[in-house]
């Protein structure tokens, strides 16, 4: 895995994290602020611009209070059947939220009714 996958995978993970909290859904002006990095440089690691240095990703991780190991797990798709893997791989390729991704269900729904 080069370095590139890496940084692009850790940012997707940071992301993935931040927006499937638990209640209210934690902006990125609001994890920015706990991790006391500028919002742009948060962004910039979310979308795999940037390769942030450990003590960088050690802030993020207890702004999201989850351990640092948490930012390098891959996700698990062990219960996903093989057909739909493309499906999340390209919804996670496109970083794409909540709202695109209820969209798109719908969009599939009005296909197939």
């Amino acid at each position: 895995m080069g370095q590139a996958t890496v940084v692009r995978d850790v940012g997707r993970k940071i992301r993935q994290l931040r927006m499937s909290r638990v209640g209210p859904r934690v902006t990125q002006e609001e994890l920015s602020e706990r991790a006391r990095i500028s919002v742009s440089f948060l962004s910039m690691i979310e979308r795999g611009e940037r390769s942030p240095h450990l003590e960088t990703l050690s802030k993020i991780a207890g702004a999201l209070e989850v351990p640092l190991a948490a930012l390098f797990e891959e996700g698990k798709m062990d219960g996903v059947e093989p057909m739909y893997r493309p499906l999340i791989d390209a919804c996670r390729k496109y970083n794409l939220g909540k709202r695109d991704v209820d969209r798109l269900v719908s969009v599939v729904r009005t296909m197939f009714a």
